[in-house]
């Protein structure tokens, strides 16, 4: 492949070629060559590293989720330093991995990456400010939980909207955006939550979230069946 055509195509030199018959830069349909675009995804001209390393994130998150989801579910002592480390570990596993997808994954859109890194850093400090302040009293410890917790799934879920647009098939990671969001917004404007409530509101939010990721893990890439 020439330096030209490696310079027209939005993903370089790692990208694969759609039609492996062909010597050219990937062409739509009736005969246009893909726009240059630094934040959606072409799924055809997507290496398919960068497919697995999106999907191996997704899978990741969310079996991380559903895991933490259950255990706060099913913990026999219902409090305040439970719910906060186990919120804690999730942000902290959502925001490296987004980091390191979005650092070692070269074939990823430039705009992608960029996005993941800085949501990846927001979710991470959220989560480290989780177990630096367990030791709070349990009112502080409360407003820590609320106010992190709430502005980090606000975060995660506009991210995930903003996925949503750069991606061919959306419905899923909407679902997971509105999901997020909704109890971000829930967490910080619920009157007097309490250890028990959080708990179970984050359990089942987790493990929403984490199927919804795991479901993205398995479709994303996936031809559309037609």
């Amino acid at each position: 492949m020439t330096d030209q055509n490696m310079n027209q195509n939005p993903y370089g030199p790692y990208a694969n070629n759609p039609n492996p018959n062909a010597g050219q830069n990937p062409e739509s349909d009736d005969g246009n060559q893909y726009s240059f675009n630094p934040f959606r995804l072409v799924e055809e001209m997507l290496p398919q590293r960068a497919k697995n390393t999106i999907r191996g994130a997704y899978g990741l998150i969310g079996i991380v989720a559903v895991i933490l989801g259950v255990a706060l579910l099913v913990w026999p002592g219902k409090t305040l330093l439970v719910a906060a480390i186990a919120l804690g570990v999730f942000f902290v596993v959502a925001g490296v991995v987004r980091i390191v997808s979005a650092i070692v994954e070269l074939g990823l859109p430039a705009g992608w990456r960029v996005l993941d890194i800085i949501v990846g850093l927001l979710l991470t400090i959220g989560g480290v400010i989780m177990f630096k302040y367990t030791a709070l009293s349990a009112q502080t410890l409360l407003i820590v939980i609320t106010l992190t917790v709430g502005i980090c799934w606000i975060v995660e879920g506009i991210m995930a909207l903003t996925e949503s647009w750069m991606l061919p098939k959306q419905g899923w990671a909407i679902f997971y955006a509105i999901i997020s969001i909704i109890a971000g917004i829930a967490i910080l404007f619920w009157p007097g939550p309490s250890a028990l409530t959080l708990m179970i509101f984050g359990g089942i939010t987790l493990i929403v979230l984490g199927i919804s990721a795991i479901v993205r893990a398995f479709t994303f890439g996936k031809p559309s069946k037609r």
